[in-house]
């Protein structure tokens, strides 16, 4: 006499069989289980001033830490050697000129760890793509690592006081936030700064 538990995986062996289905593998594969999302969901420098800053920017000049004072500024990490950076670049290019005539808000990218693939440098990648916005490079990462980014893209949200309100990743993957909600919550942390930088 069989057992239960033998009667139940001879039927379903011939359940599997019926259906096509090789035995073998009925029993060895394991179920799937969905990726993980390995997409920072926070940011501990929330709170803080924005870590020293100078770097040369693309079109001349230095970007520093006396640029975030008095307006709101999305600061971008990123890099043309990202596939999801890429993948975000036209709305990056977007959300600069919805942005670029706001006394409020102010955009910089931060193209990080001097990688630009078979551009060789940023001029040849916004020549290709007719991109217009303004970037800063941080060939060494030291403002990668001094910012403590995990990711790229990241978007800080730095306020008028040079300190860091927000953070999300990605515009389309990962958060899925958008040019809209970005600008939303960059406007929202100029509003609650207004009495102390009016425009």
């Amino acid at each position: 006499m069989l057992s239960i538990d033998r009667r139940m995986t001879l039927k379903t062996l011939a359940a599997g069989c019926a259906l096509g289905v090789n035995p073998a593998l009925a029993q060895t594969t394991a179920p799937t289980t969905p990726p993980v999302d390995p997409r920072p969901r926070s940011y501990d420098l929330i709170g803080q001033k924005a870590p020293a800053t100078d770097l040369a920017r693309l079109d001349g000049g230095r970007f520093t830490n006396k640029d975030f004072i008095g307006k709101t500024t999305i600061v971008q990490f990123w890099g043309i050697w990202c596939p999801d950076c890429l993948a975000d670049v036209d709305d990056v290019a977007a959300l600069n000129r919805l942005i670029k005539g706001d006394k409020k808000l102010r955009f910089i990218g931060i193209h990080t760890r001097g990688r630009y693939g078979r551009w060789g440098g940023l001029e040849p990648f916004f020549t290709e793509k007719n991109y217009r916005f303004p970037v800063a490079i941080d060939d060494d990462s030291a403002a990668y690592k001094a910012w403590q980014i995990k990711w790229v893209p990241s978007f800080v949200i730095v306020g008028p006081d040079g300190t860091i309100r927000d953070y999300t990743t990605d515009l389309k993957a990962g958060s899925g936030i958008g040019v809209a909600g970005l600008i939303a919550k960059a406007r929202g942390i100029a509003k609650a700064n207004q009495s102390k930088f009016p425009a």
